[in-house]
C-alpha cells in the first residue's frame, strides 16, 4: 500500500475526530467541505469513518483516557490529557481500521455493500439546536442542510439510501442529485422523497409542513399503510400533514419564500393569517391562536425571526383585529 493512501486515511480520521469535538466553527467545516472536495476518493474514505468510530466506541480501551499513570496534577490538566490521549487513540484506530479493510482488498464499495446487508448505516450523524442557534450541515454526498432552532435530526447515509429523520423543529433541505440513492426525509409515519430538489420541512405537534423551493418531491403522509398515498409536489407547492391522522391540505406557497427563515427574514404574500401565527409562534416559543374566520385573511409583510413580537403587535394597526398576550404566555388574536 502507498505511502499516500496511509496518509490519505489518517487526513480522513483527523478530520473526523475534530467534527466530532467541542469548538468546531463554521471555517472549520469550510475547510472539510473542500478538502472533501478536492478528490472522490477523500469522500468516501472520510464516509467510512462515521461507522468504524461507533464501533471502536464499544472497545473498553476507546472509553478508558488512559492507562498510564498520571503524576499529581490539578483535575483540569488530567482532564485535558485524558482527553488529549483518548483523541489520539482513537484517530490513530480510525485510520488503522480503515487501511485494514483496504489492505484485505475488500475496498469502500465491497465494505459499503457489506454495511448495507447488515443494516449498519455508512455514514451517520446526529444534531439538535438550541434556542436562536441556525446550523448549516455539509453532508458527504455534496447536500446541504440548514437546521433552524430548536431542531433535532438524525441523517443516516447507506448504499442505497440516505435517510433524515427529523424529530422536531424545522429543517432546509438541498439534495445532490443521485438517482440511486433516493434521499428521504421522515417523522413520524410521514416520508418525503427526493432525487435533486430544495424544500423546507417543519415538524410540530399539531402539523408537518412540507413546502418545496425548486425540483420535485413525493410526499407520503402515512408510509407504513399497505396503499400509501402518494402527493407530488414541485416548485411553489406545499402539504400540511396531521401528525396523528395523516390527513394531508395542500398549501398554497411562493417558492421563492421557501426557508427565506435561513436569511433572518419570514416573507408572507397573502398568506392565510393562520399559517402566518404558525410561523411566528416557533420563533416565540408560545402558540399564537388564531379565532374563527380571521385564520383566512391574508397577510403580507416581512417579520423578523429575531422579533416576532413586533411583527404581531403591529398587526392590529394594520387589520381590524386584537393581539393579546394571556397569562399563560400564549398569544390570541381575535376580531374587534
Amino acid at each position: 500500500m502507498s505511502h499516500d493512501l496511509i496518509a490519505l486515511h489518517e487526513q480522513a480520521a483527523q478530520w473526523f475526530m475534530r467534527r466530532s469535538e467541542p469548538g468546531w466553527t463554521g471555517a472549520d467545516q469550510h475547510a472539510l467541505t473542500v478538502w472533501l472536495a478536492a478528490s472522490p476518493q477523500h469522500r468516501e474514505i472520510y464516509e467510512g469513518m462515521a461507522l468504524t468510530s461507533h464501533d471502536l466506541h464499544h472497545i473498553p480501551l476507546a472509553q478508558k483516557t488512559s492507562r498510564r499513570p498520571h503524576a499529581a496534577s490539578a483535575p483540569a490538566n488530567r482532564a485535558r490529557g485524558a482527553q488529549a490521549g483518548r483523541r489520539a487513540w482513537l484517530t490513530a484506530a480510525l485510520a488503522a481500521c480503515a487501511l485494514l479493510a483496504v489492505g484485505a482488498g475488500s475496498g469502500w464499495q465491497h465494505w459499503q455493500h457489506w454495511q448495507h446487508w447488515q443494516g449498519a448505516p455508512a455514514y451517520e450523524l446526529a444534531v439538535a439546536t438550541a434556542p436562536g442557534e441556525v446550523r448549516t450541515l455539509d453532508l458527504p454526498d455534496g447536500s446541504t442542510i440548514v437546521l433552524n432552532i430548536n431542531s433535532k435530526l438524525t441523517v443516516r447515509y447507506g448504499s442505497h439510501r440516505r435517510e433524515v429523520v427529523l424529530e422536531g423543529g424545522e429543517a432546509f433541505f438541498k439534495v445532490a442529485r443521485d438517482a440511486q440513492r433516493p434521499f428521504t426525509v421522515a417523522s413520524g409515519a410521514s416520508e418525503v422523497k427526493a432525487v435533486g430538489t430544495a424544500f423546507n420541512v417543519r415538524v410540530t405537534p399539531a402539523q408537518i409542513v412540507v413546502k418545496v423551493r425548486e425540483g420535485r418531491v413525493e410526499v407520503r403522509p402515512d408510509s407504513g399503510a399497505s396503499q400509501a398515498q402518494i402527493y407530488v409536489l414541485n416548485a411553489g407547492g406545499g402539504l400540511g400533514i396531521h401528525p396523528a391522522s395523516h390527513r394531508a391540505r395542500s398549501i398554497a406557497v411562493s417558492a421563492d419564500t421557501v426557508g427565506d427563515w435561513r436569511s433572518g427574514q419570514l416573507h408572507f404574500r397573502s398568506a392565510p393569517l393562520a399559517e402566518v401565527a404558525a410561523d411566528l409562534q416557533h420563533y416565540l416559543g408560545q402558540p399564537v391562536v388564531v379565532e374563527g374566520a380571521l385564520a383566512r385573511q391574508p397577510i403580507s409583510g416581512v417579520a423578523s425571526t429575531r422579533e416576532p413580537r413586533a411583527f404581531l403587535l403591529a398587526l392590529p394597526a394594520l387589520l381590524p383585529l386584537r393581539v393579546q398576550q394571556q397569562l399563560d404566555g400564549s398569544w390570541r388574536i381575535t376580531a374587534r
